[in-house]
């Protein structure tokens, strides 16, 4: 390869890793007042943007020194122990933000993290995973699979939180996200085997943004006090409805009486214990929707749908959680079809609707 396009390629990549830095600065500087997000939330999200930037300025930095002169061998390793040991906690961080993990497991991963860094610094003094020769030039040790194995089981207990945070927030963009997750592996392994062209950090970054604006959309569409699918996701999701589809209606009975004698903390612990039973007894089937203070709506589109054996279901969990707290009140249920060629869709939540407030005149 000629000087001068190695300078090119220099410069390239010196291009990337600025703006991968100054990306991640942005987003740094956005959590500023992030009102819309939990302080944890942000904190990890100030985490994923803060080492992303942190280990893209380390390898950089690096590769300017490698053949430089041996008084900068020092340097040299301390930016290569910093790169190799935090770069795994970018999956780590980008599992948490997308979905709450147990504190045990936090607890166990930071463990393997600190073993896997700790591993890092002895390499400093001993080169079993990285050395920096006498001319200054960056090697792998031995040992440097198990960076290898860190990085990615980060990736895949990130993978794991994606399908987490679908199911758990009934996220219709888990493909976009597995998609995006796609374009930071191809990228890493377009530097696999193309060393040369120094792409990870901007394919990394520019992963981080679509992460962000796919856990944006969860946070914007999901009911902060049920984990439901809000009213807004739920006027998308009417919009896009093309299948035929079971719609049913739920009203809380006497929900007023419940708020004016217990208080509205124990009224939004009763709405939280019925959207649970809604959840377990129809969220395998369809989308499960808070619409109302104390109106909740669910959309059953899979063909083998028995709606009326999961409404069976669903007064057993509300008895069974009635036992454990008898102020629970009973909820009133209506039930339509749809069918995009001949119904009107309006027409068939209206009849839900009726067939609810039936039920509801028979509880009284």
């Amino acid at each position: 390869m000629s000087t001068a396009s190695t300078i090119s390629m220099n410069e390239l990549y010196t291009a990337n890793i600025a703006l991968s830095v100054f990306a991640m600065a942005i987003m740094l500087f956005s959590l500023r007042g992030d009102i819309s997000q939990s302080k944890i939330r942000n904190l990890l999200c100030g985490g994923l943007y803060a080492t992303i930037a942190i280990c893209a300025l380390c390898e950089w930095s690096g590769v300017q020194m490698d053949g430089t002169p041996p008084a900068l061998i020092p340097l040299h390793i301390a930016v290569k122990t910093i790169e190799l040991s935090l770069a795994p906690l970018i999956g780590l961080f980008a599992g948490c933000v997308i979905h709450p993990c147990p504190r045990k497991v936090v607890h166990r991963l930071l463990c393997l993290a600190g073993f896997h860094a700790l591993l890092v610094l002895l390499s400093a003094f001993t080169g079993l995973m990285f050395y920096v020769d006498g001319q200054n030039f960056y090697h792998h040790g031995s040992l440097y699979p198990l960076y290898t194995f860190a990085y990615m089981g980060s990736m895949v207990f990130f993978l794991v939180q994606i399908w987490f945070a679908c199911r758990a927030y009934q996220y219709t963009g888990g493909t976009q996200l597995m998609l995006a997750t796609l374009f930071v592996l191809l990228g890493l392994m377009v530097q696999f085997f193309l060393p040369m062209v120094r792409i990870d950090w901007i394919t990394i970054s520019c992963g981080a943004l679509m992460m962000s604006k796919f856990s944006s959309d969860m946070v914007l569409q999901t009911d902060g006090l049920t984990q439901l699918v809000n009213r807004l996701g739920y006027e998308h999701y009417l919009a896009r409805l093309r299948v035929p589809a079971a719609i049913l209606m739920f009203d809380v009975d006497r929900f007023k009486d419940v708020n004016d004698c217990h208080g509205h903390l124990m009224g939004d612990a009763c709405l939280r214990a019925i959207a649970g039973c809604i959840r377990r007894a129809y969220g395998n089937y369809g989308t499960c929707f808070r619409i109302g203070g104390d109106e909740f709506c669910v959309i059953l589109t899979r063909r083998n749908a028995q709606y009326n054996t999961m409404t069976e279901i669903f007064q057993h969990l509300m008895d069974a959680a009635r036992a454990e707290n008898p102020v629970l009140p009973t909820v009133s249920v209506g039930c339509s079809h749809f069918n995009p060629s001949t119904d009107d869709l309006a027409e068939s939540l209206a009849r839900a609707d009726a067939r609810m407030y039936q039920n509801k005149e028979a509880h009284r």
